[in-house]
């Protein structure tokens, strides 16, 4: 008898702290449940699966639980039989409250680019002063009229100047007495520069200058054909419009040629080292395009 007591205390104890630590949670509850009610011991059978909270009566037996109701009061008691576990399952979804209104994610998102870049296409007619190359066709032309092609892709920094490089094409052509048609062809590429003076909501304006060394600069007749050594400098004001259709601009570029003749099949004409200049002014229309990386 003595040491009855103390292990009827231990069990009572050791009852007490498991059952503390014990809390209702969530089952499954099976169609055709028999729930038996404790307060007047009466049944009844649910007709459907229910989710409920429930508690073991007994933490060494899993036989008999206590079933709660909405507002967290026990209510019924049913068997073990009757229960689906999901506390398992249930914790690795994902623990969203249904009574609170999360707002509709967002449509716009932003990235991390690393550099921004705008690409031009632009078409200008140039006018051309060629009068410094009369001795060269034996003609007394002043100027020469033809299109020119470009494309320019510039980095858009953090700087008060936007650079990049420009790349251009150019076919002017004009009639000689004595040879017939004329064709002067101009490929030049070099570094560009972009400062923008003016901005406002949808317009902006700029200026640009540039220098291009031209690996292409040549004249060609039905019998003879020229080529020079040439570096072209460039200053340009450009007007920039963002419309429904896109970025469109306006603008008007001189141009500066210093040439040296290099080559010629002219047997009359040797090259010469002196240097030429023709100027150019022109008109231009051209579109943008943004891109980033």
């Amino acid at each position: 008898m003595k040491n009855f007591f103390p292990l009827i205390f231990f069990l009572l104890v050791s009852y007490s702290v498991t059952a503390a630590e014990k809390k209702p949670y969530r089952v499954y509850l099976k169609p055709g449940t028999l729930l038996t009610k404790i307060s007047d011991r009466s049944q009844v059978e649910t007709t459907k699966g229910i989710y409920a909270h429930v508690l073991e009566t007994s933490p060494t037996r899993r036989e008999l639980f206590i079933v709660y109701d909405k507002a967290g009061k026990p209510v019924y008691e049913t068997s073990a039989q009757a229960i689906n576990e999901i506390e398992q399952d249930i914790q690795i979804l994902p623990n969203v409250d249904a009574n609170v209104i999360y707002p509709a994610p967002a449509t716009h998102h932003s990235d991390n680019k690393i550099a921004y870049f705008n690409t031009q296409f632009n078409l200008h007619l140039d006018i051309l002063q060629t009068s410094s190359l009369d001795f060269i066709y034996g003609q007394n032309l002043s100027n020469a009229t033809g299109p020119r092609y470009e494309v320019r892709s510039l980095y858009e920094s953090d700087l008060p100047i936007n650079f990049g490089l420009g790349l251009n094409y150019q076919s002017v052509s004009w009639t000689n007495e004595a040879e017939g048609n004329i064709t002067l062809s101009i490929l030049s590429f070099g570094p560009q520069l972009e400062r923008v003076l003016y901005t406002e909501k949808n317009l902006s304006v700029s200026f640009l200058a540039g220098g291009e060394f031209a690996p292409i600069y040549k004249s060609t007749s039905s019998e003879f054909n020229e080529k020079y050594r040439a570096m072209l400098f460039d200053l340009g004001v450009e007007a920039l419009w963002d419309t429904r259709f896109g970025q469109w601009s306006l603008g008007s570029h001189f141009r500066h040629h210093e040439l040296t003749l290099t080559s010629t099949n002219r047997v009359t004409l040797e090259p010469v080292p002196e240097s030429m200049t023709v100027n150019s002014i022109g008109a231009m229309v051209g579109y943008k395009y943004e891109w980033n990386l």
